[in-house]
């Protein structure tokens, strides 16, 4: 179902009525619901700037419409004293129901019952661009240590010229002197502060401790201090920085930006004071805090305030709780675990649009480099197939060829076997022969060559037949 376009929604467009009648609450719609300025709704409706700021103050003067006066206040401090971003916070009044109900029953009039556009992408007033502040920098940085794993110790100096470089004992008592009167504990930490140290997102402060054991007189009164050794590690804490939604919903996480002003703090101590530090970690992790109009969780939070103190948990991640005084106005002020947690609530429609857009960017991506893996994967096919081809076929001529060398080789190797056999078979029978006669010729050497009387030989029998 398609909504609306935007000219039907603009249902004082209609020529039903009188115009003019419908204009304060026009005015109240747009700022309201649609939370524009004074000018922008000057745009929209095709009047003067005057007009508009007539209604605005016919409809505050009714108790339709309310200024924020708390929320302009603290956005003072935010802005820093820039003029450019000045403007005029407003609310529902105590009458903004029945204005509501008012808006509601002229556009059924015109048969127009859709609700409320959503407003644009923010949860507060008209005119007040919503921001986050990074707030908890909390950092502790140890002192390197030597090739004994001790500490390194800064130079050795007099309290005067630790004054002059901006660094001395915090006033107020001491840790451990409220019990002084026990000789175990004339010796403990004491705080010193230095002076702030500059940076592209602001002001750091550095907090160091030392030891100090306490010169007593001989009634255990406390007539000096000697300050002893460094504590091994420093405090370094951080200003609250304001980042916008785009900032927040940038994957290039914002404590980059702080990661990289404390580095220059740390080189900045370092050279100034004498102090080795090392790399610093997170005493406590840092929120993403943020302002929205919300006056029903702003009831539930002065509800639950009065049974439980600790801030209402919304859910994983995210808690909320009053701040700066805007309760009663129904500012209700949410800590997030993350930045893209806070943009999502300090401008829903905003986030959506940028996780939209993340999105598709990532399909377009994924596209890009599906199509670029299956030309890449057609193409290995291809030259594989062809070197398999090439290779099958060079494997193919080669079996030939050798197994065609192997049948010459075998039929040669065969005949030449057949043939030594049949010179071996020749040697071997010659040699039987020769052997047979050598023993016949043996036996018949020494016998006597004249027969006995009455032998006959065989060529005897010859001339018998003859004579016959």
């Amino acid at each position: 179902m398609v909504d609306e376009t935007q000219d039907e929604t603009r249902w004082w467009l209609s020529g039903e009525g009188s115009r003019r009648y419908r204009a304060r609450w026009i005015v109240f719609d747009l700022l309201i619901n649609h939370r524009m300025i004074a000018s922008r709704i000057a745009d929209e409706m095709s009047i003067g700037r005057a007009t508009v700021s007539k209604h605005i103050k016919s409809l505050q003067q009714d108790g339709f419409i309310e200024r924020a006066a708390g929320l302009e206040e603290h956005y003072k401090q935010v802005r820093k004293g820039s003029a450019t971003g000045t403007f005029k916070a407003y609310i529902e009044g105590p009458q903004g129901s029945l204005g509501q109900s008012k808006i509601r029953e002229l556009k059924s009039n015109i048969g127009v019952s859709k609700p409320p556009l959503p407003p644009e992408a923010t949860r507060l007033p008209a005119g007040v661009e919503p921001k986050i502040d990074l707030h908890r920098l909390d950092f502790t940085i140890k002192l390197q240590r030597n090739k004994a794993g001790n500490p390194i110790p800064p130079p050795e100096r007099s309290l005067a010229v630790w004054d002059r470089l901006g660094v001395k004992p915090k006033a107020g008592k001491r840790q451990g002197y409220a019990l002084m009167g026990k000789a175990t504990h004339r010796s403990n930490w004491g705080f010193w502060e230095s002076e702030s140290y500059d940076s592209p997102i602001g002001k750091f402060n550095v907090h160091l401790k030392r030891k100090w054991n306490s010169i007593v007189d001989e009634f255990n009164e406390e007539i000096g201090i000697e300050w002893a050794e460094w504590s091994p590690s420093i405090r370094i804490t951080g200003p609250r920085v304001y980042i916008s939604v785009e900032e927040a919903l940038n994957p290039t996480n914002p404590e980059g930006r702080v990661g990289s002003a404390l580095m220059g703090v740390t080189a900045q101590v370092t050279k100034k004071l004498g102090f080795v530090l090392g790399l610093p970690e997170y005493r406590q992790k840092p929120e993403y805090g943020l302002l929205i109009h919300d006056p029903e969780l702003a009831k539930e939070i002065v509800k639950n305030r009065k049974t439980d103190p600790n801030m209402l948990e919304m859910t994983d991640g995210i808690t909320a709780d009053g701040s700066h005084g805007l309760l009663k106005e129904g500012f209700v002020h949410l800590d997030c675990e993350t930045p893209q947690k806070a943009a999502a609530q300090a401008a829903p429609i905003a986030a959506i649009d940028h996780t939209m857009n993340r999105i598709t960017e990532m399909m377009e991506q994924f596209q890009s480099m599906t199509d670029t893996s299956l030309v890449a994967i057609e193409e290995h096919a291809v030259r594989a197939t062809d070197n398999i081809t090439h290779q099958l076929e060079n494997q193919l001529g080669t079996m030939a060829a050798q197994l065609s060398n192997s049948m010459e080789q075998s039929i040669v190797l065969m005949q030449q076997n057949f043939n030594a056999w049949l010179d071996n078979f020749a040697t071997q029978q010659q040699e039987r022969v020769n052997r047979v006669m050598e023993r016949f010729e043996r036996r018949l050497r020494g016998l006597n060559p004249e027969r006995p009387e009455g032998q006959q030989s065989l060529f005897d029998w010859e001339e018998d037949e003859d004579e016959a």
